[in-house]
């Protein structure tokens, strides 16, 4: 697995998964918030997704189920940068 920080990159070796988390499971929920942690920032310093207008609140992506939505200016866009 390989973690890109804003000073350097970190390796590990090969991450073998046993078991994952049951749809259903208590930590379901958790463990897909947890996840989506670095997509925010990334977006963030991206500066992309939609605003508001009334209120200038930035939606940067929906997320229904197992359904995810990057919400970006263009299509190009997230892959640029």
């Amino acid at each position: 697995m390989c973690l890109h920080t804003e000073n350097k990159l970190i390796e590990t070796e090969d991450i073998k998964i046993q078991c994952g988390i049951f749809q259903g499971d208590s930590l379901s929920p958790l463990s897909s918030c947890i996840c989506l942690i670095p997509l925010t920032e990334q977006m963030n310093r991206l500066n992309t997704g939609y605003e508001e207008h009334t209120t200038k609140t930035k939606i940067l992506y929906l997320l229904y189920m197992d359904d995810l939505k990057l919400i970006a200016k263009s299509e190009e866009e997230p892959q640029n940068r």
